[in-house]
């Protein structure tokens, strides 16, 4: 009963590899064949089971590629061993950051099936993501969360001289949200943001202040005259 049980955990973890890297099959390697010591699917592979294991730098996972390389193989060949730190941070720098992402959205997008009840659109600025003096700009990050799932499905860096309104589509682009409810500051509060949740098959709650001329005091209007019918 014990061998049947193991035999099927391994079969599930297998099909979970083959998803994951079959999500990532879109993700341009612009290494030159001829000088690819370590496959692409094998290195997503290594930093995925990593990070999942709690490593939380290029060194650590490295460190785990060296000690798990036994696991590693009942998915892979893993012919040349592990990259070193070093190699990892080559190999993800010259990835296409976006390309990456949207191929982890859909992977996530997979894992969970039917899409989110509701997902929350915010803006932060990551905290000591600047010098003193002006000498580097605070990062400001555009992420949607989802509330049933207890994560966040993407993310896209507010450009230099640019806004929430500009990243928001972008980000809206990288989701599926079919069926969900997106909820969005006044920041959000846009004609053409809105229609892009509308075209995607989703519903908006969108906060609403004075940003939009009188079309909030033609919605409080709105709400005193139904709230005194009641």
């Amino acid at each position: 009963m014990g061998g049947k049980l193991a035999k099927q955990k391994a079969a599930e973890a297998f099909d979970t590899v083959v998803d994951f890297l079959e999500s990532f099959e879109g993700l341009e390697d612009p290494r030159q064949r001829a000088k690819v010591l370590y496959p692409l699917d094998e290195v997503l592979l290594l930093v995925l089971l990593g990070v999942i294991s709690g490593c939380e730098s290029w060194v650590e996972i490295a460190r785990y590629g060296e000690k798990k390389r036994a696991l590693l193989r009942r998915f892979r060949p893993f012919k040349d061993g592990t990259p070193s730190h070093d190699q990892l941070g080559d190999i993800f720098a010259v990835l296409d950051a976006g390309q990456f992402q949207t191929c982890f959205v859909a992977w996530v997008a997979g894992l969970t099936g039917s899409g989110p009840e509701t997902i929350a659109i915010d803006g932060k600025t990551l905290r000591r993501a600047y010098q003193e003096g002006g000498a580097k700009a605070p990062i400001h990050m555009v992420s949607a969360w989802s509330s049933g799932q207890n994560m966040v499905l993407g993310q896209v860096k507010v450009a230099k001289k640019s806004n929430e309104i500009t990243a928001i589509p972008k980000l809206l682009d990288m989701l599926t949200i079919k069926g969900a409810v997106v909820t969005i500051d006044a920041m959000g509060c846009q004609r053409g943001i809105a229609a892009k949740i509308i075209d995607k098959g989703a519903d908006y709650v969108l906060s609403l202040k004075g940003n939009q001329g009188t079309l909030r005091d033609d919605v409080e209007g709105y709400c005193q005259v139904v709230c005194a019918r009641l």
